[in-house]
C-alpha cells in the first residue's frame, strides 16, 4: 500500500489500471485517492467508470480501502443524480462487508463526534429513495408521506420566518421550516409531501428533506363528506362536521366554500394534537351532499310556532360515535326547515328527516345540533 498516500494523475491512474492484476491493492488506493480529489469535476460517466474498475479488483473485503471507497460513493451519490446508489451498494456488498469500526461513530481531530460510515450510508440511501421513489421496490424506513395542514409565521432574531405543520396518516406530527419545501411559503398548505425524517441526538424527530409526494392526499387520507357548520373569517377557519360528529377545521381552503355547504374532504387527525384538520377537495351540490352525508328519521312530538321551535324523537337506529351518542329526543328551530310550504304545514306526529350531529355548546357539553329539516 506504498502508494496509498500519493495522488496519481489521470494518465498514471490509467497506466496502473492496465497492470492492476499485479498490484490490485495499490491500484484500489489510487482509484480512491483520485476520486476523493476529483469526483466533483470529472463528471458522472468517468466517476462510474472508475468505481466499476475498482469493483473488479481482487481486494480483501471487508478492508479499509473497501470502506473508504464506500465513503466516497456516498459523496458521489449526492453530487450526481444519475448515480444509482442502491445498485452500487448491492455490488459493493453492503449487506456483508461492513467492518465493525464502520458501524461506530467516529471522533475527529477536533474532538467532535461524527456519524459512522453506516449512518452516512443509511442517510444517503434515505435521501436517494426520497428523490427516486418510483425506483424503490419497497418502502424505505424514515420516509413519511405527510400533508401540510397549516403554514404560520414566527419572528426569530428580528426576522420573519415561515413554518408548516405536517401530519402523516398514522398521526405523526412535525413542524418544518418553509425553506425545506420545493415551493413558496404561500404554496405549501394543503399539499402532500414525502418527508425524510431524522432523529436528533436528543431523540426528537425532525424533517431533513422534503419533496412533493407522488401520492394524492386521498391515497393517505381517505375522503369523507362533511358539512360546513361555521366560518371564522378572522382566522380563516372553516368548521366542518362529518356524519360521526367529528369536528374538523379547514385552514383557508383554496376552493370557494361557504357556511352550509357540503364538501368532500380528507380528515387529518394528529396523534397528540387535538386540532383535527380538513383538506377540502370538492364542494358538492346540496342535494348530492345531503344524501351522501346522511339524515335521520324523526317524529315531531311538540311544536311552538310562536317561539319558532319544535321537539322531535329520533326513530332511526342511533349508533355511538367517537364524539358520543346522539340523544333520542331534542329540540330544533323551525328555521331549519328550508322549504316554506313544509314549515307552514308541519304538525305534531309528522315524520321528518333531520340533518344533525353532535356539537359542543358554550358550556362545553356536546348536544344534538339540527341544521336542516326536510
Amino acid at each position: 500500500m506504498k502508494d496509498s498516500d500519493t495522488i496519481s494523475s489521470w494518465d498514471e491512474l490509467l497506466a496502473s489500471l492496465e497492470t492492476a492484476v499485479s498490484h490490485p491493492v495499490d491500484t484500489a488506493w489510487q482509484i480512491y485517492r483520485y476520486l476523493q480529489n476529483n469526483y466533483t469535476t470529472m463528471g458522472s460517466h468517468q466517476v462510474r467508470m472508475l468505481l466499476v474498475a475498482y469493483l473488479k479488483l481482487p481486494v480483501d473485503r471487508p478492508s479499509l480501502v473497501h470502506s473508504c471507497v464506500l465513503g466516497i460513493a456516498v459523496k458521489i451519490s449526492s453530487e450526481y443524480a444519475d448515480f444509482q446508489f442502491p445498485q452500487f451498494l448491492q455490488m459493493w456488498g453492503y449487506d456483508r462487508y461492513l467492518r465493525e469500526e464502520d458501524k461506530q461513530r467516529q471522533t475527529g481531530k477536533d474532538g467532535r463526534s461524527y456519524p459512522s460510515l453506516m449512518q452516512r450510508v443509511e442517510r444517503r440511501l434515505q435521501s436517494y429513495a426520497l428523490h427516486h421513489q418510483s425506483e424503490m421496490p419497497h418502502p424505505v424506513d424514515g420516509i413519511k408521506d405527510m400533508v401540510a395542514v397549516k403554514v404560520f409565521e414566527k419572528q426569530m432574531n428580528g426576522k420573519r420566518r415561515y413554518f408548516a405543520k405536517l401530519v402523516a396518516s398514522d398521526g405523526m406530527e412535525l413542524v418544518a421550516s418553509s425553506h425545506l419545501f420545493p415551493c413558496k411559503p404561500w404554496e405549501i398548505q394543503g399539499r402532500m409531501y414525502s418527508v425524510s425524517v431524522r432523529v436528533s441526538k436528543e431523540g426528537n424527530e425532525r424533517a431533513d428533506e422534503i419533496v412533493v409526494s407522488e401520492k394524492n392526499i386521498a391515497d393517505a387520507f381517505p375522503s369523507v363528506v362533511g358539512y360546513v357548520g361555521g366560518v371564522d373569517m378572522g382566522h380563516g377557519h372553516y368548521h366542518i362536521y362529518d356524519s360521526l360528529s367529528r369536528h374538523f377545521v379547514a385552514e383557508k381552503p383554496a376552493l370557494m366554500v361557504k357556511q352550509q355547504d357540503f364538501v368532500v374532504f380528507s380528515p387529518v387527525i394528529p396523534a397528540v394534537d387535538k386540532f383535527k384538520s380538513a383538506i377540502i377537495s370538492t364542494v358538492l351540490p346540496h342535494d348530492e351532499g345531503l344524501k351522501a352525508f346522511g339524515t335521520m328519521k324523526a317524529e315531531i312530538t311538540y311544536m311552538n310556532t310562536d317561539e319558532g321551535y319544535l321537539r322531535y324523537r329520533i326513530t332511526s337506529p342511533i349508533a355511538d360515535t367517537p364524539e358520543g351518542t346522539l340523544a333520542e329526543e331534542g329540540f330544533a328551530r323551525l328555521s331549519a326547515v328550508a322549504d316554506d310550504k313544509m314549515r307552514q304545514s308541519l304538525t305534531v306526529g309528522d315524520s321528518v328527516s333531520l340533518l344533525l350531529f353532535l356539537k359542543r355548546g358554550k358550556d362545553g357539553e356536546k348536544r344534538n345540533h339540527v341544521v336542516e329539516i326536510s
